[in-house]
């Protein structure tokens, strides 16, 4: 435990974040799970002008990154009735140790400034696209947990994707 006074002994505030760092990775190691990460490559992409679809080549990724993540919850979505008939989307919602995210390419900047907004995940043969990223916890500044929210995106959706195809069906 880290002493509340000015003095600095043993057990300051750094040697407890790494301790902190180091069992997270020894869970993730024991019950954890993982998720295939696929960063959007920006340069290599050739986008629609009008519409957020690619052409030509569509949409590129960097990946699969094979990324630790401490706790994966995929919850089913509910049928909505729509013009169209049913429709639903399931979400997963993913807890990871920030270093462990460091160590397969992730920085801060990247979260802080919304860079994963058109990255994918491919989780239980299903692909989803992220809409959220968000701190759970830092001690003195150091990010300690990440929590990364994520909506499917459905077989029709991925016909422009050359990357998911095998998804797309």
């Amino acid at each position: 435990m880290s002493r509340l006074d000015h003095k600095r002994g043993r057990f300051h505030a750094d040697f407890e974040t790494n301790e902190i760092h180091d069992a997270l990775e020894g869970w993730q190691g024991l019950v954890g799970d993982y998720v295939d990460y696929y960063r959007f490559n920006a340069e290599a992409s050739v986008m629609n002008d009008i519409y957020d679809e690619g052409d030509e080549v569509g949409k590129v990724y960097k990946g699969p990154f094979r990324t630790p993540m401490i706790h994966v919850t995929r919850e089913e979505g509910l049928n909505q009735d729509t013009d169209t008939g049913f429709y639903y989307n399931d979400e997963i919602h993913m807890t990871g140790g920030f270093n462990q995210l460091v160590d397969v390419g992730w920085t801060w900047l990247e979260i802080e400034h919304d860079d994963y907004l058109r990255d994918r995940i491919v989780y239980d043969r299903r692909v989803y696209r992220v809409t959220r990223i968000e701190n759970l916890g830092q001690i003195q500044g150091r990010d300690i947990v990440v929590g990364i929210d994520c909506t499917q995106v459905k077989p029709d959706e991925l016909v422009n994707d050359a990357q998911f195809a095998k998804w797309a069906v």
